[in-house]
């Protein structure tokens, strides 16, 4: 093989690489973008907004498993996932912002669900099949609609699950070029081998500069800098543990990605999955500990 043979085959590969970087890049600053415009276009577009990313997480999460010979109640679990962050809008919307609603539309799911299971298609593993649906809406539905309850944080409604969500988006960027770059002591190889503790440092130290940042700018009277940097360390823990709580389904159904939606990305599970928990326990720490509204 010629020198300038090998310098093809040694090319290739970083090319693919860079690729792969620039796919990355390019889909996660569109997806900022389309955040940053609901958000600022009024409540009911960011409403509709998580709304349609649940209905698109729930689709491919129940997908995945229907191919591995699972069988969840996808319609009725699709309904009541979604109709979880309208509720959230209204309840945002009420004066006092009480939750039932929310515990409501759960209780009435869960004998829908059972007999869906029971009068429906003859399955060989019913009570994983509704294990499975009962993930998917509490993983995504009900987790992501906490971003629509921040809404009632402040007069600048949008104020607070933008915050939250540029802090989980930083760590993770952060996180995944820098463990691309030097990452390697893995934090848990046997559920996701690519994630490492260098990685993992960088994001966050990236969440606590993106929370003084955004403290500056941002300017509002419930974000101080303590709030900001408790913030960051909640995106900071909550955040790689549902990022690995996502890995672990796809590495039970031996899988890579749960679809090829974002490129770069893979589907809106894999783009999403840090802000599943983050969204519940910032909007509990920002309304019981420091807001209270």
């Amino acid at each position: 093989m010629s020198g300038e043979e090998r310098a093809e085959d040694t090319r290739s590969p970083l090319r693919a690489r860079f690729a792969d970087l620039a796919a990355r890049v390019v889909s996660a600053v569109v997806l900022v973008l389309v955040m940053v415009i609901l958000l600022w276009w009024g409540e009911i577009p960011f409403t509709v907004g998580i709304a349609l990313i649940t209905a698109g997480g729930l689709w491919e999460f129940y997908s995945t498993y229907a191919r591995h010979g699972y069988r969840p109640a996808a319609a009725v679990s699709l309904a009541a996932g979604c109709g979880l962050p309208v509720v959230a809008y209204f309840i945002s919307r009420s004066e006092g912002g009480e939750l039932t609603p929310l515990a409501i539309l759960l209780a009435l799911y869960l004998p829908v669900l059972l007999a869906r299971t029971l009068f429906g298609r003859h399955s060989q593993s019913p009570t994983t099949d509704m294990a499975v649906s009962l993930l998917g809406v509490v993983l995504v539905g009900f987790c992501l609609s906490h971003f629509v309850l921040m809404l009632r944080f402040d007069q600048v409604s949008w104020t607070t699950p933008f915050a939250v969500i540029v802090m989980v988006w930083v760590y993770d960027a952060v996180a995944y070029f820098a463990g691309s770059a030097f990452g390697k002591h893995k934090v848990a190889p046997r559920i996701s081998p690519g994630k490492s503790w260098e990685g993992t440092a960088a994001g966050t130290a990236g969440a606590f500069l993106a929370a003084y940042i955004l403290q500056v700018t941002l300017n509002r009277d419930w974000l101080s800098v303590a709030v900001a940097m408790e913030l960051a360390a909640l995106v900071s823990v909550f955040g790689p543990l549902g990022d690995l709580s996502e890995s672990m389904v796809k590495r039970e159904l031996g899988v890579k990605d749960m679809s090829s939606l974002i490129p770069g990305h893979g589907g809106i599970m894999d783009r999403f999955d840090s802000m599943f928990l983050t969204a519940v326990v910032c909007y509990y720490f920002l309304r019981y500990l420091i807001i209270k509204a």
